[in-house]
């Protein structure tokens, strides 16, 4: 107790001398307040909502708040969009500026459905004011895309047209953005690409989807070969026996919008393929590259059902250039980037002879028919997969708190070195889900 009070008395003494009060102190721990202008903007929301409005954030794309702030016209300060549905079930946009340093609301656009789909904000027209672009949830299976303009602080509209969903980028490199719209119909799906001029003039670019492509899974921009910007559109085609997969790059060139996979001759890309991988940037370099999976022949007593997957880049004419070949063991969740040399005489196999410990065997045949084993990969789960990551020639791969993937250099040149085990390490990636902006 004497000593409790002597802290006790040396903290009073040292706040009297630091000219600190108590309730100054307890200001330090009290929780952050929200700035009079927040509370501001959220009583002219709570006007709309007490009207009969209720929030209704976009369902698609990066940008899903309810309440979203952005720079429209450019002066460093943010305006404040609401997303909201009103009493009579329709979708509008509160568009709130700050003038004087409070909100007000400067205009309200009605949408022709009953949810907004996808915004996206971009200056079109090279004036220095960001347009708002929203596509309108209409029906199911189709969005009516509109382009706002709030130059004025009163929106007019710049375009109109009818799509599944649409993506913003730059594609014809003039510095100012363009609406790439994506459309499936019976009759054959397309990608239209709206540029605007300084007049609001918009001129309109077209170019064919696969005719044989029924769903769009991913829609997305994305680079290719020496960082070219490309529209990237996937989606199943259907075969008398399965459902496959197929991949549209689209490219500005030459003063044209075109699909640098199709074939002129079949009416479809080049990149059908029969298992459902999309297209990654499997090695790292900034570009979008495109699977090709190519069935293996399997060892004697082995599944026959091992692929491993030729990973092309593509250039602005539609060439293509092997970058990487791998396999993905989607068993384990982990895939492996296969050295020069190893994909033309490989052979795969499993083993699960032991609990908690799955392995995946790389080998290649040669000459007189003979296999040799070269790399082991193992999956440990049990309790002792510390210890069993240790056993012999193995190495860890990469550990978590669950599971230890292990490796095992099989080389009858004795104990490989640590710059052949890094190796091995560098070539190793799990299989993570795909969060993308661009999925439909």
């Amino acid at each position: 107790m004497k000593k409790r009070g002597l802290l006790a008395a040396v903290a009073a003494v040292l706040l009297l001398l630091s000219g600190c009060s108590m309730a100054e102190i307890d200001e330090l721990y009290s929780l952050p307040q929200p700035s009079q202008e927040y509370l501001q903007l959220q009583k002219l929301i709570d006007a709309e909502i007490a009207d009969g409005s209720e929030y209704s954030a976009p369902t698609a794309g990066s940008l899903r708040q309810s309440v979203q702030l952005t720079d429209l016209d450019g002066d460093g300060t943010d305006e404040a969009l609401a997303f909201l549905r009103n009493k009579d079930q329709q979708a509008e946009v509160c568009i709130y500026r700050k003038t004087g340093g409070s909100y007000i609301l400067a205009d309200t656009i009605t949408g022709e459905g009953t949810a907004v789909g996808r915004v996206e904000y971009a200056d079109l027209n090279g004036d220095g004011f960001s347009e708002i672009i929203i596509s309108w949830e209409a029906s199911s299976e189709m969005r009516i895309l509109k382009a706002y303009s709030i130059k004025v602080w009163t929106t007019s509209v710049l375009l109109t047209e009818s799509c599944i969903d649409f993506q913003i980028a730059d594609l014809n490199g003039d510095g100012r953005a363009d609406i790439l719209a994506l459309s499936l119909e019976q009759s054959g799906g397309k990608v239209d690409m709206y540029s605007l001029d300084s007049r609001n003039e918009v001129a309109q670019k077209i170019a064919k989807l696969s005719f044989s492509l029924k769903t769009a899974d991913r829609f997305r921009i994305a680079d290719i070969d020496n960082g070219v910007p490309a529209v990237f559109v996937e989606g199943q085609y259907s075969t008398e026996n399965s459902s496959c997969l197929l991949t549209d790059i689209f490219v500005f060139s030459g003063g044209e919008l075109k699909n640098i996979t199709l074939n002129s001759d079949t009416g479809d890309s080049a990149t059908k393929r029969t298992f459902a991988v999309y297209s990654t940037d499997v090695d790292g370099n900034g570009t979008l590259d495109v699977p090709s999976a190519q069935k293996l022949p399997f060892e004697p007593g082995g599944a026959p059902d091992y692929y491993i997957f030729d990973w092309y880049s593509y250039d602005s004419s539609g060439n293509k250039t092997l970058c990487a070949s791998t396999y993905h063991c989607y068993t384990d969740g982990w895939y492996f980037t296969l050295p020069d040399g190893w994909k033309d005489k490989l052979l795969i196999r499993r083993e699960n002879t032991l609990s908690g410990e799955h392995a995946v065997v790389f080998s290649k045949r040669g000459s007189g028919g003979k296999i040799t084993d070269l790399l082991t990969i193992y999956t440990l789960t049990d309790e002792n997969r510390t210890d069993r990551a240790k056993m012999g020639g193995r190495f860890i791969l990469l550990s978590s708190e669950t599971v230890i993937y292990a490796a095992e250099i099989n080389s009858d040149q004795g104990e490989p070195g640590d710059a052949e085990k890094q190796d091995i390490v560098s070539r190793f990636h799990l299989i993570y889900s795909e969060w993308n902006t661009g999925d439909l």
